[in-house]
């Protein structure tokens, strides 16, 4: 019997084989390698932009001072934190009246308020308006890692209680707004607390 047919079978076997070991091994690549752009296009349309963090406007400070601080809590705050107002001196040794020499020589208005009342309560607020953000200023009185979690106010509040009264200082943009309320003989904590706060939030609606 002759050879060559049994070699040629072979030969055919052996060719076939050699096909499917390529198509086992490199035969998805190609199909997979297509599909992994699209993969990453659809990841990145799926991604939320990222929006780039708005820098508020600088505004000048004179303009943003209100004419007289200790004319701008209302009748009605005065009277919960202070008492009737025939029982309320006027503001000592204040200056609530903005003035703009303070802005050439320190780059901040200051205005400042004491109201006290004869039942024994003390109200002393204060504002600062800076001419760029007050956490860029130098050596910045209050910082946000001090911040109250539990307060939203302005961009930042810090509070404290302790003594007579609570204190609470609130950082805006440009503004700095501190109340300090205390009564002869303490008060509850909380109580006094709201009260400061009640009169920094009205503070700071008074910026123009």
């Amino acid at each position: 019997m002759s050879p060559a047919p049994h070699l040629t079978k072979s030969a055919a076997a052996l060719a076939a084989g050699l096909v499917l070991l390529l198509a086992a091994c490199g035969g998805g690549e190609p199909e997979q390698d297509a599909e992994a752009p699209d993969t990453a296009a659809a990841d990145t349309e799926g991604a939320p932009a990222q929006a780039p963090r708005e820098t508020a406007e600088l505004r000048d400070p004179v303009e943003m001072a209100p004419d007289d601080l200790c004319t701008v809590l209302s009748a009605q705050t005065l009277d919960e934190l202070l008492g009737a107002e025939d029982l309320r001196s006027d503001p000592q040794t204040t200056t609530g009246t903005p003035d703009p020499q303070d802005l050439e020589e320190l780059g901040r208005l200051r205005m400042a308020c004491l109201l006290v009342s004869a039942g024994g309560a003390t109200l002393q607020f204060d504002m600062e308006i800076h001419e760029g953000p007050y956490v860029g200023s130098t050596l910045p009185d209050v910082t946000e890692e001090e911040a109250d979690p539990g307060v939203d106010l302005g961009d930042f509040a810090v509070t404290g209680t302790g003594g007579d009264g609570a204190e609470v200082t609130v950082v805006e943009g440009q503004v700095l707004v501190h109340v300090d309320y205390s009564r002869t003989g303490g008060g509850d904590e909380d109580e006094m607390l709201d009260g400061a706060l009640l009169a920094a939030e009205e503070l700071l609606a008074s910026v123009g």
